[in-house]
């Protein structure tokens, strides 16, 4: 199953390339179908005029309007080469066809089909900017055989590959051909590839780069059919203005139709795209950790109180403080815990530690207790084990090692997070385009890429704004304003997935406050779609500000027994929903001795097409498993198309019916 939705993804990268290069060039299918439509009813202008026939006409006429009509296509070929400006050629349709080898299921096979019909009217379109180039030197009849074979009633012509490609798109008889292929694909997607964060592109936006693929292919076909008759009508082969007509009405036809379908199958694909687990987890490069929040730590009972009695049990001792290091014991041989100490309990009098590098975040690898229990994963020892065993006082108290949390001083762990504002520079009409997560210099910062909106949602890429980095201890920076440290008290992150209203796009994102639990915000700016300009003065924070005390409170989602995550051999998936909450916590006892804290922080940077895609939303997200702390990490929502996409019929003359005396031969 996995290899067969490999496939289909290169399948789908192939045929869906052509719609970066329109993101790119700010020009869409709908305006190049309209600006096409023009340029053809121009040019029937050219030729439309009837000839004085008596005579005969003079070869030199013949050659100056057929030089006219190849001008007029000259300009249309530059127009469509605007959108193909750096996408893949030929070479991706030989390695999907490589990769989609020649068994499959439905979806495949006509993946398969789709591939090869967009290829050879891709091959035509490219031959026929050959023949415009070297117009001067081509014989007339070089440029009738192929005008010829553009409107040739032949299966295996231009036009019976267009209405092929739209019978995968508008079967004409669904029970017999199945479903268009664009909701094949959506279920494919949505069903068997739950996870396609690798591609950084979502099944939504997927889904219209292959309709504008699709779209920019019926434009060539309509434009080389239209110029054909053209080029037959000045060749004397017949008036064909009918013809002509027919030819545009059909365009106009499969164009509504094929919109139709996109719509229906926008509407209902998912717009969010995320990070999944890369192939090596690198600390400082795809994750980064909290640190000490809640931390595995062995303490004697004598050196957690003033006292130093061993009256009570570990079971007393819930919240309290290293008090001192009785008699050089084993805590000599360890850091204390120099903030809170809590949740003792005890697990057997004596024991076997392996303690950590000192420059390690951890303070012990595992544990052996004399009972047989373990805790964290028993191995060679490179520093050499400790033996750790409990002790009777003079007056006949035992003093014992009880295994506890530390919550360590806020100067010691790795906790914080910035509570301030990251903006797209909207003023100048920029928007986000991408969002991470990252610790720098000890804090934990949201950080955006921005780019340059323009007209009917294209992007300019920008670059990664930079961090506003900052010291909580230095003078001016208050927590709960500037930034919220973790603590075993507020140590919970709402998981939210938020997107803008319609007509809105993201141009902002912030941490916040509400009660204990750090809050996901985003920020929404109105645009004129088709100008591409922003509305600053009307821009909004969006949150979802539900609480454990509402009527209809947020839900928890529990860790059970968590390990450390980058141990996980399986892929993490999604795991969280809208509207649910976390709690960083420590590893489980058995598989870490509670030595790190979880969820780790997934830093890798979620932008879709390099930071050439409109979002609409973000969101944070919390991957992982059953045994497994998982990652905590942001998602992006692509901008919804589903509303722009229709089709445009091209204009038609006012008269199709104008003389038009054809050339005597």
């Amino acid at each position: 199953m996995i290899v067969r939705g490999a496939r289909v993804l290169f399948a789908l990268l192939a045929i869906a390339a052509p719609a970066h290069a329109i993101i790119d060039d700010a020009l869409d299918v709908i305006r190049l179908s309209k600006e096409i439509g023009e340029e053809v009813l121009s040019s029937w202008d050219i030729i439309g005029k009837p000839f004085n026939v008596t005579g005969g006409v003079e070869l030199p006429l013949i050659r100056r309007r057929e030089r006219e009509v190849l001008a007029r296509l000259a300009q249309v070929t530059r127009a469509i080469k605007r959108l193909e400006l750096g996408i893949e050629k030929t070479s991706t349709i030989a390695m999907l066809i490589a990769k989609a080898g020649g068994r499959g299921a439905r979806l495949e096979l006509r993946l398969h089909e789709m591939a090869d019909l967009l290829a050879r009217v891709s091959a035509a379109d490219r031959q026929m900017r050959e023949y415009v180039r070297l117009q001067k030197a081509l014989e007339r009849s070089t440029l009738e055989d192929f005008a010829e074979w553009c409107v040739s009633h032949d299966q295996g012509a231009l036009p019976g590959l267009l209405e092929r490609v739209h019978s995968l798109v508008v079967p004409p008889h669904t029970h017999l051909l199945g479903r268009s292929i664009l909701q094949l694909v959506l279920d494919d997607l949505q069903e068997e590839h739950p996870d396609l964060c690798e591609l950084q592109l979502s099944p939504h936006q997927l889904i219209y780069d292959m309709y504008n693929t699709i779209s920019l292919t019926e434009i060539k076909g309509y434009a080389m059919m239209q110029f054909s008759w053209m080029l037959l009508r000045i060749y004397g082969k017949g008036n064909f203005t009918q013809e002509a007509s027919l030819t545009r009405q059909r365009y106009a036809d499969r164009s509504a139709k094929t919109a139709a379908a996109a719509r229906d199958a926008l509407v209902m694909a998912r717009r969010d795209v995320y990070r999944c687990d890369p192939p090596i987890h690198k600390e400082g490069e795809t994750y980064a950790q909290v640190t000490r929040l809640l931390q595995g730590y062995i303490e004697n009972e004598v050196d957690m109180n003033s006292d130093q009695t061993c009256r009570e049990n570990c079971g007393y001792y819930t919240l309290t403080q290293n008090h001192g290091c009785f008699k050089d014991q084993f805590c000599s041989n360890q850091a204390a815990c120099t903030g809170r100490i809590i949740d003792c309990q005890y697990i057997d009098s004596d024991m076997w530690v392996c303690p950590a590098s000192p420059s390690s975040k951890r303070r012990y690898e595992w544990i052996e207790y004399e009972n047989g229990r373990t805790l964290g994963r028993v191995s060679s020892c490179n520093r050499g084990t400790t033996k750790v065993d409990s002790w009777w006082k003079w007056t006949l108290t035992h003093c014992s090692y009880c295994f506890c949390l530390c919550e360590e001083a806020v100067g010691v762990s790795e906790r914080t997070f910035s509570l301030r504002e990251v903006l797209a520079d909207i003023q100048k009409n920029k928007v986000v385009t991408g969002v991470r997560l990252l610790k720098v210099d000890r804090v934990f910062h949201l950080q955006i890429s921005e780019g340059t909106l323009g007209e009917r949602g294209a992007i300019v890429p920008g670059n990664w704004v930079p961090v506003q980095k900052f010291d909580p201890s230095d003078p001016g920076f208050t927590n709960g304003v500037d930034y919220h440290t973790l603590s075993y008290e507020r140590r919970a992150i709402d998981l939210d997935e938020l997107d803008s209203p319609a007509g809105h796009v993201l141009t902002g994102v912030r941490f916040s406050m509400i009660g204990a639990h750090l809050h996901f915000e985003i920020k929404a700016t109105p645009f004129n779609y088709t100008t591409g300009k922003l509305s600053p003065s009307r821009s909004q924070w969006i949150s979802n500000d539900n609480t454990e005390g509402a009527e209809k409170p947020r839900s928890r989602l529990d860790l059970y027994k968590p390990d450390i995550p980058t141990r996980s051999h399986v892929p993490l998936p999604v795991d969280s929903t809208h509207d649910q909450y976390v709690e960083f916590v420590n590893t489980d006892l058995e598989a870490d001795a509670a030595q790190s804290t979880v969820p780790f922080i997934d830093i890798q940077p979620v932008q879709p097409m390099k930071g050439a895609a409109l979002a609409s939303g973000a969101g944070l997200v919390h991957r992982g498993a059953r045994g497994s702390g998982g990652f905590v990490g942001v998602k992006l929502f692509t901008y919804d198309y589903s509303r722009h996409v229709r089709a445009a019929a091209p204009p038609a003359p006012q008269d199709d019916a104008d003389e038009f005396n054809p050339i005597v031969n």
